[in-house]
Order: C-alpha cells, then structure tokens, then sequence
C-alpha cells in the first residue's frame, strides 16, 4: 500500500507500529516481501483498505480451513529479469528454474481460486487480472530439469559432448586404479594412496618414491612425506576430459542465450508475475499474524464511529500469552454523540494502554491489517491520526518537556478537524498543575469545537469535570480494586476515576501522619472531590459486582430450568417406553394364555375342526384390535370393504381346507393310539420337544407330575408329558 503523508509519521512511533510491522516481517519467506511489510503505511482510501483487509481475510480462512492455498513460495526473480535488457546476456539455470516454477504456481492459483471463488472473490479477482503463459514453464522445462541443471537433451551438440566427457572419465577411473594397484604393490603409496586436486585423480606416494613413478607432482602434504602424483598414463586423457568439460560450457552457454532470447518478449508479463508472488507472500505474512493474535476483519461503520468491543493491544497480548499472564480486554466507543474520552485513574493502571490499543488498531485496520476484536467491533476511517504520548523531550532542540508538548499543540491546533482522531496521554503535564491544567482545557475546548474525536488520559480535575460542560465529551476510569488498592486494568466509560494518590501511600506504608500533612496542604475542595470520585468507584464497583452476581444467578437458574425440563422430557421418554414395553408384555402373556387355553381345549375335546375355528376365530379379534379402521375417502372406503371380502372369501377357504386336511387324516383316532402309546424318553429340562403331530419346537423349562412347562420364546404352555416326542437331547 503506498504511503499517506496525512497520518504523520510520529503517530505511527508513538503507538510502536513498527513493532507490528517486524513482527509480521519475520513471517514473510522472501527477503522482498519482508522489506515490504517494514515499508507499510496506514491508507485513507476505504477501496483500497477494504481490498487489503479482505484478501487477508481469505488467507486466514485457507490457514484455518480444509482449503489450504497450494505451495506458492518462489525465490524472486527480480535481480534476473534485469538481463532481460541487456544484449547477448543469459540467465542462470536456476532463476530460469524460478520463472517456470512462478508460472506453474500462478497458473495452479487461478485454477485454484476459481474452484472456489465463493471462498477466495478477492484474492481471484486479484490473480485475474494476471495473463496466464504456460508456454514460458514448457519451454524451459524442455531444457532444465528439476534441480536446475541443463538436460542432456537440451540440444543434440550438448548429449554428444556429455556422452564423450562420460567416455573418457571412465577410462580414466580404469587406467588409474590399475596404476594404483601396481604402485601400492611395489609399496610406493602412502595410507591414504589416492585423493583429488583440481577434479584430477592423483596417487598419494611416499616421498621417498616419488621418482619411481611417472607423471606430474600436483602437491605436496604439509609435512612434505607425501608427494602427489598424476600418473602420465591418465594426464593425457585429463586434458582430453578438460577439453570436453570446455565445449559442455560454451554449449551451455549457448543453450541459456536462446532461452533468454525467447523470455525477452514476456519481460512485463514476468515482473507482474515476480511482483504477485512477492505481494501473495505479504498477505501470507498478515494472516500468520492474524492467527497468532486471533485478529479478525474489522467492519467499516457508515458513520463515524469508533466500537472496539473485547479489543486487545496485540503486542501487550503477544506478551503476556508468551509469560502466561492474563490480558484484559477493552471496550472503547466513539461517535457522534460521544466524540472525545477523558480517561482517569492511578498511575499504572492501564489508561496509556486503553489509549494506544484504540490507536494502535485503527492504524492496523487502515493499513490492511487484521486486529483482535470481537465481530460486533467497527471503525470509521481518519485521514488523520495526532498523537503525544510520552515524554518527548528533545535535547537536540534544547526543548523541555512542556516546550515540546506545547509546540506539539501548536501543530494539532494547525491539523485537527472531523475526519481527526487525537490520543493524548497525560494531558497539560510537564508545567504547574494549576496553569497546565487550564491551558489544557483551552486546547481541548479547541479541538471540540473543530469536530474531532479523540482520547486523552490525564490526573487534572477541571478536565474531569470539563465533560459537566460538553455533551459530547464523556469520562471514562480506569478500574481499581479499592479492597486490595491494585488496578484491575478496565475500562469504564462514564464516570471519571480518581488517582487514589493518598490510598496507594497508604498500601505502600507511607506513615499516616506524612499523609495527614499531604491532605491539609491540597485545597480541601480538592480533597474531597477526590474523596468524592473514590465513593462513588468504590459503589460503582459494588454495583457491578452485584450485576455479575446477578447475571450469575439468572445463568444458573436457566441452566437449572433447562436441565429439569431435560430431565423431564428424559423420564416422560422413559415412561413411554415402558409402556409400551408393559403393553407388550401384556399382550404376549395374554396370547400365552390363550394358547394355553386353546391347546388344553383340544387336549378335552380331541376336535381338531373346533380348535381351528377357534384359533382363526381369535386371529380375526387380534387383527381387528392391532389394524382398527381409519376414516377414509369414499373411494377407498369401497375398495376397502372389496378387499376385505376377497380376504374373506380367501380366508374361508383356507379354513375349509385346514378342516378337510385335519378330517381326512382322522386327527381324532391318531389322538387315540397316541395316549395308548407310552413314552419312549424320560424328559429332562432343557430338551427340545414338540407336541406330536405339530411342527412347533419348545425347550422344557419345568418339569412337575405328569406335565411339562413348554417354553416357545414369547410365551409358555403347560402340556402332558404324554403329547410330546423328543427332537433333541440336552447335552
């Protein structure tokens, strides 16, 4: 983002923007990208911001998503391109590798972003305006493989050189270890026997030797007892190899002119590319950053407002989490009716960080960066941002403290108007507190009347009560435990807060006839309205405690309330269930009895025709209490009694051919050689049985006189040991 002259530049000290600015630095891959986040500035243009803050909106959700952007980390070729310009000059492999691989990873990003432009509309709408040129990649990946080396087959001059160049250092690694062999058996070689100098294989000999053996001395052991030998046989061949390893280069050469000479007609298209991927690495850098402080897009107000609810200072976060310690949120709002906020309070109890967070993260938002706030948060835009926080004083300009704030007033009186948000911080300190202070509250009626917001902390009591006389100037204190007498570091806006000067002396064992003095030298009236501000914090506090209190017992009785109504709509689930479950149990003991009756029926009458007349009998009764009729549309109420009479009809049938099935086989004289019979097996509890003649199988659970208790699953039936026959033995 360009520079904006209208934030001054000791605003962006004051509020320690440039420790911001390192912090997301150090999260930046290239040495480009880090330089231009160090060189970020606040902006005015809402577009322009708007844009910035989004894109790393969309960064941050790909980092907390299960879309993650593809690898997009190139070294820049910027350096490089530059040999785009001069004549008869070639780029080295490896940025010739860079370039292709930014195109590859451009072109995989846009597809990327495309997919999912529901998710990405910025950051595609950004990589758009890009011309895409997978020729580029193609072209130099035909001549450079992966690691940055040119292939064998980047020309056919160039396989042939390398094919020789293999040739002859092979022969050349043969030749030597059969001279080495020969050497080290005559015992002329050293323990070492062999080593490299200058890409040459030499035999490392025994000073002694070194006239037995034929070739040229490349070196010498720092001792001198090793004499290094390139043996004459493989010297020829090294400047054979030599010359080769010269024609590989020129080749190459060659071959990388041509490639720059095909790059030059996309000069502009490169550096848009290189540019890209170094902004991409910024935003990269932003969102890590974000993630860190939990940082969110802030929402710009169509008014002029300033709302950072549960707002943090994100360097004072970063420490405290490193060190473990709390953090305490902040809650600031400015707007219309509510432009400027007079925060008061102890010494070190939080009002200069109230007052540089909302700086601090209006700077950020201006400058694209997310800020830790929560979502219902919004912001208006400055186009200028005053500040004088600290002490400032110059020893150049042999300006005092006081000269300097002054002089630092005359500037604000020259700048400030609505579209101004002024932070000053311990306001008309520096000369005597009487004279200070009214000159203070000249320069603030000032600034109220040129329409600007601002927030300013200060211990004066005729700025607390300035805010009795404008409605749009409003008190704010800074929380302070009058109990334990330490600061809780919150803010709270509408009350002004006293400094608690004399009740800090005291916790400090200051002795009480030291204050007693201090109290009688101060203006009674100050005193008391002192006094005054300490009562009413100490009831606001009661108050608020018994807010939390409330709100505490009113979130417990709804938690209790929504637990018994849980617990209720568990136990009427439960009660249902259980009648259902008691329902049919009922309907199965019943259907049990039934069929106990039935069969004891049978067992009496030995008539087959009546058992069966009664068993579909009882079926029909079942049927018409488990299926009870539905009101229904004439149509379907005539189909219905159709189809019942075909059921009928077929019913009856069935009927009539179980009658005649059961009469022809003369059931009542089978029954009768059947209780002539004796049992052939002594029945044991556990063995299957059936009732002879049926084809049913039943357990015998009980065994008592001259019955059987039959279990069949859903119900039991008590039948004479006599009627059953065995189907399988209990083990």
């Amino acid at each position: 983002m360009r520079k904006n002259q209208n934030i001054h530049p000791k605003a962006l000290q004051d509020l320690e923007f440039d420790q911001i600015l390192t912090h997301i630095a150090g999260l930046a891959q290239s040495e480009p990208a880090k330089s231009q986040v160090l060189q970020m500035h606040p902006e005015t243009d809402k577009d322009l911001i708007e844009t910035e803050l989004s894109k790393t909106d969309e960064y941050l959700t790909s980092l907390e998503s299960d879309n993650p952007l593809p690898y997009h980390y190139i070294s820049p070729f910027d350096e490089a391109l530059k040999k785009l310009d001069i004549e008869n000059s070639f780029i080295e492999p490896k940025n010739l590798l860079n370039i292709a691989q930014a195109v590859d990873t451009i072109s995989g990003l846009k597809k990327f972003f495309t997919k999912l432009s529901t998710y990405f509309p910025y950051l595609l709408q950004e990589i758009e305006q890009l011309k895409i040129h997978p020729e580029i990649a193609k072209t130099i990946h035909q001549k450079i493989d992966t690691y940055g080396d040119i292939k064998d087959t980047a020309s056919e001059d160039l396989s042939l050189i390398r094919k020789q160049i293999n040739s002859v250092y092979q022969e050349i690694l043969q030749i030597f270890a059969r001279e080495k062999q020969k050497y080290d058996k005559l015992g002329y070689l050293s323990d070492i026997k062999e080593t490299v100098i200058d890409d040459r294989n030499v035999l490392a000999v025994q000073a002694a030797f070194r006239k037995k053996i034929k070739g040229s001395i490349l070196g010498t052991s720092k001792t001198g007892s090793i004499v290094f030998i390139e043996p004459e046989a493989t010297g020829k061949l090294q400047k054979q190899l030599f010359g080769l390893k010269y024609d590989e280069k020129q080749e190459i050469i060659k071959i990388l002119k041509a490639l720059t000479d095909e790059l030059r007609p996309f000069k502009d298209v490169l550096i848009t590319y290189n540019r890209y991927l170094i902004n991409l690495d910024v935003i990269a850098a932003k969102a890590k950053f974000a993630k860190q402080i939990q940082a969110i897009k802030p929402v710009f107000s169509q008014q002029k407002e300033v709302k950072l609810v549960k707002a943090y200072h994100p360097l004072l976060k970063l420490t405290n989490e490193r060190l473990g310690l709390p953090v305490i949120p902040q809650n600031i709002v400015l707007n219309e009716q509510q432009r400027i906020i007079i925060i008061s309070g102890p010494n070190a109890g939080g009002k200069s960080i109230s007052l540089k967070t909302a700086g601090l993260l209006q700077i950020m938002a201006q400058s694209g960066i997310l800020i830790p706030v929560h979502e219902s948060s919004r912001l208006t835009i400055f186009k200028n941002i005053l500040t004088d926080i600290g002490d400032n004083q110059s020893i150049e300009n042999q300006l005092s403290t006081y000269s300097y704030r002054l002089k630092n007033m005359r500037y604000f009186l020259r700048k400030i108007n609505p579209d101004t948000l002024f932070l000053i911080d311990e306001f008309g300190t520096g000369s005597d507190p009487d004279l200070g202070g009214a000159l203070a509250e000249a320069f603030l009626e000032a600034f109220y009347q040129k329409g600007a917001f601002g927030i300013i902390t200060t211990h004066y009591n005729n700025l607390k009560l300035i805010a009795d006389k404008y409605p749009e100037i409003i008190n704010a204190h800074m929380e302070f435990d009058t109990r334990n007498l330490q600061p809780t570091y919150e803010l709270n806006i509408g009350q002004a807060g006293s400094s608690f000067t004399f009740e800090v002396a005291q916790k400090i064992g200051i002795p009480y006839s030291i204050i007693n003095k201090a109290k009688k030298k101060v203006d009674r009236n100050k005193v008391k309205f002192d006094q005054t501000l300490t009562k009413m914090q100490r009831e606001i506090k009661k108050m608020k405690d018994l807010q939390l209190e409330y709100d505490r017992l009113k979130a417990q009785l709804e938690q209790e309330r929504q637990e018994h109504t849980q617990l209720n709509k568990t136990l009427l689930q439960k009660l249902n269930r259980f009648n259902k479950l008691y329902q049919l149990e009922n309907d199965i003991l019943k259907a049990g009895e039934k069929i106990n009756k039935l069969f004891e029926d049978y067992f009496k009458h030995q008539n087959a025709k009546r058992l069966t007349t009664q068993v579909f009998k009882w079926a029909e009764i079942e049927k018409n209490k488990q299926f009870p009729q539905l009101d229904k549309t004439k149509k379907q109420t005539k189909k219905q009694k159709q189809d019942t009479k075909q059921k009928k009809q077929e019913q009856a049938k069935i009927k009539q051919e179980v009658i005649d099935e059961l009469q022809s086989k003369d059931v009542a004289k089978d029954l009768e050689k059947i209780e002539i019979k004796t049992m052939n097996f002594t029945p044991k509890i556990g063995d299957q049985v059936r009732i002879k003649g049926s084809q049913a199988n039943a357990t015998i659970e009980k065994l008592e006189k001259n019955k059987a208790l039959l279990n069949y699953g859903k119900f039991t039936a008590s039948v004479p040991i006599k009627d059953l026959e065995l189907v399988l033995r209990k083990n």
